[in-house]
């Protein structure tokens, strides 16, 4: 698309879906992308919005950056000039200095509902280096997740959330830990997490009551955090499971009998050649190698457990692994 369309495209229901993947390798050092989420709002507000965003962008001391802010926003305001005040526009823009890389995706009515939901702001302006679109799949194909507790006292709150939504399901008062364990069984039962851990955190004299219960499916912690410091915790109980079961794994590198299931090696050879063979059961990778592995290998290859690894503290048996091992260990089916 040679120039950005703000026409609304005629589709069938279900028939279109955003390509995820067609921005998401496009990075540039010279210039800032921007990606401009708006949604239930009228024209005539979408264009107050980038004529605010423009006048912001204007201030920017940095000339190459504030030019190529300024120019990818005027463009799009040209553009919304020719639409009805009144007409709505639901959608995602993908803007850029190099005319051919913008263009506009329609968010289909699901979409729309999800940012409803989880009250994303109406009118979104993210510029960076890439498009972000790994954001955008998980807001609009990931609904797995975390249940939190807020205690404020004798006041709980209990939310869902992932990494890029959050959404306040239940708020009430309670005088003892064992009103909380009932909501948090109510939980549990609702929402279908019957293996999941729940993070209890705030400030409240029952938060210490529920930790001499030692109960194993929650986490306590006596203080408030952010939904960030909320998901940071969520990832590190996820990665001690992973390296419990890497220490289980490593074990067997002793066992004679076993000791031919293991693969070690070079990702881009050993790893791989096990790969397209389709060899592997479980794959243990550091962490930041998991993109690498992605760009090697089909999507489709990927059909064993990988447990993506990192070090939780120095010399934990990630530390150890990562040094020792470069970070990388398949196990072959038996």
């Amino acid at each position: 698309m040679n120039e950005l369309n703000l026409k609304k495209i005629v589709k069938k229901r279900g028939e279109r879906k955003m390509e995820y993947t067609k921005y998401s390798k496009y990075e540039s050092k010279l210039e800032t992308l921007v990606t401009i989420i708006t949604y239930g709002e009228t024209a005539l507000i979408l264009k107050e919005n980038l004529h605010s965003t423009l006048d912001s962008c204007k201030k920017i001391s940095n000339g190459v950056k504030k030019n190529s802010l300024c120019n990818s926003i005027y463009r799009l305001i040209q553009r919304v000039e020719v639409l009805e005040e009144t007409e709505k526009v639901n959608s995602i823009f993908f803007l850029s200095e190099e005319e051919n890389l913008s263009e506009e995706y329609v968010l289909t009515k699901k979409e729309i509902q999800t940012l409803q939901e989880y009250q994303f702001k109406t009118f979104i302006y993210r510029p960076e280096e890439r498009f972000i679109v790994e954001e955008l799949k998980d807001i609009f194909t990931n609904f797995d997740f975390l249940q939190t507790i807020q205690m404020n006292q004798l006041n709980v709150t209990h939310r869902r959330m992932n990494r890029y939504k959050q959404k306040e399901c239940m708020t009430m008062k309670v005088t003892n830990d064992t009103q909380v364990i009932e909501a948090l069984e109510r939980i549990k039962k609702e929402e279908n997490v019957k293996d999941q851990k729940i993070i209890v955190y705030g400030q409240s004299p029952i938060l210490n009551q529920l930790k001499n219960r030692n109960l194993s499916w929650i986490i306590c912690k006596d203080q408030n955090m952010t939904k960030e410091e909320i998901w940071s915790l969520n990832e590190d109980e996820k990665m001690r499971e992973n390296l419990r079961i890497l220490e289980e794994r490593m074990r067997g590198i002793q066992d004679e009998k076993k000791v031919d299931l293991y693969v070690f090696g070079r990702i881009k050879i050993e790893i791989k050649e096990h790969i397209d063979n389709y060899l592997l059961k479980e794959l243990f990778i550091e962490e930041r190698k998991i993109k690498i592995l992605e760009g090697i290998v089909e999507p489709e290859s990927l059909n064993f457990k990988i447990y993506p690894i990192r070090s939780l503290e120095k010399g934990d048996i990630g530390d150890r692994f990562i040094e020792e091992y470069k970070g990388l260990m398949g196990i072959k089916y038996f």
